[in-house]
């Protein structure tokens, strides 16, 4: 049965072509532009070179940012923006230098540091005045097109999201060429990101029929062409076809949030250095094999949709997928004990969207799924 109760919301502006992120002046307010990028970014000239397309504007790099950002670091860049009288931030990368320069946009005009407002936080962000645009280097956070912020406090090792109706981006910029250098790893890491967002946008308990669309379009698409974008770099339509699957996977997630896969990864990004979408995409076969128990007519029809006879033959093409494409199938190969196992699942179940998995989520059901993949 389809839900007739939804609502959807989506206030961000999308422009997609080769080329786009150096042609965005008319979308930059302001005189003082606060742009945020990690260290290679800045090093390879590519932050820089988009700064330098804005004619006329004061332009100023905040280039520090970490793989998985800590409030530390938002709080330097904050700083800073508000030193330059920032009117307008870019954040140009993967999803940790988009979600810093969200943050970011907000603590220009809102005083005090982000652990105010962030994981108990006591204050409340009241507006944003400064433009925010985001530019996806990597084909996989969907971050340009989302309310959500991951951010590490480094006080207590914990990594949460923060999602703030403020940080809807104005704008987002596609640009296909950003992408075709990024290294195979990267490439199938952050794909499989994308695969995660799409197929938890699908099987959420808080779904709704327009993200389910996408996320299908997403889903197809990422196996049609991850593939190749990262065993054949140069191939330019797949690297387009994947930054677009991200982006549709983005827009499914920003209205059902994620679920048991995210908040799994959480704890092994923080304590086990693991990259974001490899610590999402190593449990994902085996979060799709428990997805019948809620959600099982919907998965099944996913199944079919996506060319696979059912549940389980889908979780078999997954985990074949990240075989093909170099990536770790097993907890193990990450340096997960099975000592480790029961606080991986303590700490992923703090996390709330662990409760939109179409599954029980418990400690034993968690425990018992992390062991099927040791």
């Amino acid at each position: 049965m389809m839900n007739d109760n939804f609502s959807f919301y989506m206030p961000v502006r999308i422009v997609s072509g080769l080329g786009s992120s150096k042609e965005m002046s008319s979308f930059v307010k302001g005189e003082n532009v606060f742009i945020i990028s990690d260290p290679f970014l800045f090093k390879s000239g590519v932050a820089k070179e988009i700064g330098e397309s804005l004619a006329g504007k004061t332009v100023t790099y905040f280039a520090d940012v970490e793989p998985n950002p800590t409030c530390k670091s938002v709080d330097i860049a904050s700083s800073q923006a508000r030193a330059m009288k920032a009117d307008c931030v870019i954040g140009i990368g993967g999803g940790s230098a988009l979600d810093v320069a969200k943050i970011v946009a907000c603590l220009v005009t809102n005083e005090g540091s982000i652990y105010d407002y962030y994981a108990g936080g006591k204050q409340k962000l009241s507006s944003r005045e400064v433009t925010l645009i985001c530019i996806p280097t990597t084909a996989g956070t969907g971050s340009e097109v989302t309310n959500v912020g991951v951010y590490t406090d480094q006080r207590v090792g914990a990594k949460m999201p923060m999602v703030e109706e403020l940080f809807w981006p104005d704008v987002a910029i596609l640009d296909d060429e950003l992408t075709f250098t990024l290294p195979a790893d990267v490439t199938a890491a952050t794909g499989m990101d994308a695969f995660c967002h799409g197929i938890e946008a699908y099987w959420s308990e808080a779904s709704v029929p327009i993200s389910d669309v996408l996320a299908v379009e997403a889903l197809k698409l990422i196996f049609g062409n991850l593939r190749k974008a990262t065993l054949e770099p140069n191939h330019r339509e797949a690297r387009h076809k994947m930054l677009y699957a991200s982006l549709l996977s983005g827009v499914a997630f920003s209205q059902t949030r994620t679920t048991g896969v995210h908040a799994v990864s959480f704890p092994l990004t923080t304590e086990f250095n693991v990259s974001h979408g490899l610590a999402c995409a190593i449990t994902l076969p085996a979060f799709i094999r428990i997805s019948g128990e809620k959600k099982e007519e919907k998965m099944a029809r996913l199944a079919k949709e996506l060319g696979y006879e059912n549940i389980n033959t889908l979780a078999d093409a997954v985990e074949t997928l990240m075989e093909e494409i170099g990536l770790p199938t097993r907890l193990n190969e990450l340096g997960v004990t099975k000592e480790d196992l029961k606080h991986i699942a303590e700490v992923g179940l703090r996390a709330p969207v662990v409760h939109l998995t179409p599954a029980t989520m418990n400690e034993e059901t968690l425990h018992t799924l992390l062991k099927t993949i040791l």
